[in-house]
């Protein structure tokens, strides 16, 4: 069984950093593996612990330095990962980005079964890739799932969380889930792990490796664009009781219930 794992590299929310083209400095930022994605290679080494002819595919766009999260994900439990990183790819919205993940799974690993990614990025938030990545391959999906039952080379079992509730779906592969619950298994890596992951190499792809013409990526080939970014002001109105604290804090929640 073939299972792709798309994984992003975000930064940490401490340190964000911007360009003067309201994108998201990535070069100079702390960074860690999106936790919506951990959470689909976590499903992902589940389901590898099941069947152990699974080999499990982790792939990531953006700078050099995302080579960190392929390492993580390598550690865990990955068999191969690979990264797409050129300049022509900097500035692209979702759907240039979803043009260059499925544009490298069809070239360089195309005989998949599943292709699990998280259903949404923490510095993103547009839940728009899944769908566009499942749609330009032309297979079926599933999104916001909460549990993978059961996956096989032939059918997958899931269960997803709508509003108040559950629906489950068997839907056929190939297909792609999109999850937004956390795993139940989450294993941490150990030295051994980081050791036989430098033994693996990361493929590296650009622009012309996948085919794809720079007028479809980057900012020239994005549809959408950021209008603007900016940190949220948060202004705290705070006042010091010193005395009567009973009565003055009654007499404020009388009022806040008033109002």
């Amino acid at each position: 069984m073939n299972i792709i794992v798309c994984i992003k590299q975000v930064p940490d929310v401490d340190d964000i950093k911007w360009t003067k083209e309201n994108n998201l400095d990535r070069n100079n930022m702390l960074s860690k593996i999106n936790p919506y994605d951990e959470y689909a290679l976590n499903a992902a080494i589940k389901i590898k612990n099941k069947f152990k002819d699974t080999n499990i595919v982790a792939v990531s766009m953006g700078p050099k330095q995302a080579q960190d999260v392929l390492s993580y994900a390598l550690a865990k439990g990955a068999d191969r990962a690979i990264l797409l990183s050129d300049k022509a790819f900097v500035g692209s919205d979702t759907l240039a980005t979803s043009k260059i993940l499925s544009g490298a799974i069809k070239k360089y690993c195309s005989d998949f079964n599943l292709i699990l990614m998280g259903q949404m990025a923490i510095d993103g938030d547009t839940q728009q890739v899944p769908l566009s990545i499942a749609q330009l391959l032309k297979i079926p999906e599933v999104i916001n799932v909460s549990e993978i039952h059961n996956a096989d080379k032939n059918m997958a079992i899931v269960s997803q969380k709508a509003d108040s509730s559950i629906n489950i779906f068997e839907i056929k592969t190939p297909c792609l889930l999109a999850l937004k619950y956390e795993v139940e298994q989450n294993y941490i890596p150990k030295i051994d792990d980081y050791i036989r992951a430098q033994n693996i190499p990361i493929e590296v792809y650009n622009l012309q490796d996948i085919g794809l013409n720079k007028d479809e990526v980057g900012v020239i080939g994005s549809p959408t664009m950021v209008y603007r970014a900016y940190r949220p002001e948060i202004v705290k109105d705070t006042k010091e009781i010193k005395e009567d604290y009973a009565k003055r804090i009654l007499d404020f929640l009388l009022k806040v219930d008033k109002k």
